[in-house]
């Protein structure tokens, strides 16, 4: 044993001077360094400096001598080692990261150990940290500026982060660390909802529900909560994105504008009410036939409005126009009334009373002269979106077949109007009436722009 101490020392440290580590052992007893490997010899000399490390501690960072001269003095115990980074200054005056790593090894039959010095130039790794840490400090910023609460949320539904708004509104502290339930946090109303919509995130898919959150002595508050999986590579979930959005001002303006057109509704039907009794009471005979018709008009109108009022003014559904003005003709069969389109398409309320005042007037007509006159005649109401030059035209068609034979009309009254030019008020729209003998044909066509509200056009 004794031999292996005395050997020469560039064999006994051979390995060390292989390795890219600076690195110094000290001799047993802490007389002074013993050998310094190629590495350490090579950086000393490029920074200007002795070897020995004592000599380093004026080109350390001010701020890490400290920590260093600590390190240095608090030996570890054998067979262990600590540590501790620091920056030591360049010959082009930047400073660089090492780590030093001081271990303690006791020779055998050596009673006073031996103590090893490694430098590792950590300077790059250290440099992507304080990068990520950087980026990571901008994206906390960004969030907590937002007042929407947004929560990164792992797939077993435990929350990892949340930014202030977040921890404002669920009364979580910021310094917690998480790693709660995320569903526990909200009322538990919200929970089943909740789980549901964490389940479809969990699954790949875009999630949302509406929920609650009151906090004491607050009132109650509405959020829409929308939830976005994050994928890895592989397409698999690796955490929800959970974005929840406070829409308590927009539910008191949605049901304020709702007392409102309930109330402007309620006033027009008076207004319309009294148009007619002014009507009954200035006219010398008000049972006279034109009467009837002119309160059946102004009833139209009004359906019309009902529609536009319970579809809060933003349109109403061409399906619902044509049932609502097509109702005068009573309970008719669908084989005898046919009406085909897309339910779901909506006409936008400058449309909605100028086509549904058309179809009132088609039924009416089709009731006294036509299909609906007799017991086999039937109509086919129509309606899509076509493709033209680029463009989508609604296109419309009220189609009579097998009701009496059909004789042009000796005049052009209201009715005519109502039906052919009223609807051509539509920019760009056209509209034609025949009385064919087989039954009236009616066709409407418009820019789609201009008569349904669009997909394309609503966001």
């Amino acid at each position: 044993m004794g031999q292996t101490q005395t050997l020469p020392r560039d064999v006994s440290y051979l390995a060390f001077d292989l390795l890219p580590d600076l690195i110094c052992v000290d001799s047993p007893g802490g007389t002074g360094p013993r050998h310094f490997n190629t590495a350490w010899k090579q950086h000393a000399s490029a920074l200007g400096v002795p070897d020995a490390f004592s000599k380093w501690l004026p080109i350390v960072l001010p701020s890490d001598q400290p920590d260093v001269t600590r390190t240095l003095r608090e030996s570890p115990s054998p067979d262990t080692s600590q540590s501790t980074t620091f920056r030591i200054r360049s010959p082009d005056g930047q400073y660089r990261w090492f780590l030093l790593r001081i271990v303690q090894r006791a020779p055998a039959g050596c009673e006073d150990p031996t103590r090893i010095l490694i430098l590792t130039d950590i300077d790059e790794q250290k440099r992507h940290e304080e990068n990520l840490l950087q980026k990571a400090d901008i994206r906390d910023r960004m969030l907590n500026v937002s007042v929407d609460c947004i929560k990164e949320i792992r797939t077993d539904g435990t929350l990892v982060h949340m930014n202030a708004a977040g921890c404002e509104a669920l009364n979580v502290d910021r310094a917690s660390g998480f790693g709660m339930e995320w569903l526990n946090l909200l009322p538990t109303e919200a929970h089943e909802p909740g789980r549901a919509a964490l389940r479809e995130a969990a699954a790949g898919q875009n999630a949302r529900f509406m929920g609650l959150s009151q906090l004491p002595g607050q009132s109650a508050r509405h959020w829409d909560n929308m939830l976005t999986p994050l994928l890895k590579p592989d397409q698999s979930v690796e955490a929800i994105l959970c974005v929840s959005r406070d829409i308590t001002t927009q539910r008191e303006n949605e049901q304020r504008i709702a007392l409102l057109l309930n109330e402007l509704n309620h006033r027009s039907k008076n207004m319309l009410a009294i148009f007619q009794a002014l009507i009954r009471r200035t006219v010398p005979d008000p049972q006279a036939p034109f009467v009837r018709v002119l309160e059946e008009r102004i009833t139209s109108i009004a359906r019309s409005q009902d529609l536009l009022i319970h579809g809060e003014w933003t349109g109403a559904t061409v399906h619902d126009v044509v049932t609502s003005q097509t109702v005068v003709a009573g309970d008719f069969p669908a084989t005898r009334l046919r009406i085909e389109g897309d339910p779901a398409l909506q006409f936008v309320p400058e449309t909605a009373d100028r086509i549904g005042l058309a179809i009132y007037e088609l039924t009416t007509n089709a009731i006294k002269y036509g299909a609906l006159s007799n017991d086999t005649g039937t109509i086919t109401i129509t309606w899509n979106l076509q493709e033209e030059n680029g463009k989508q035209i609604f296109c419309m068609c009220w189609k009579e077949n097998g009701g009496p034979t059909v004789t042009l009309p000796e005049r052009r009254g209201f009715g005519s109007i109502v039906i052919e030019h009223n609807p051509r008020s539509i920019p760009g729209a056209s509209s034609s009436c025949s009385h064919e003998p087989d039954g009236t044909i009616w066709t409407f066509r418009a820019p789609a722009e201009n008569v349904v509200r669009l997909p394309s056009l609503l966001f």
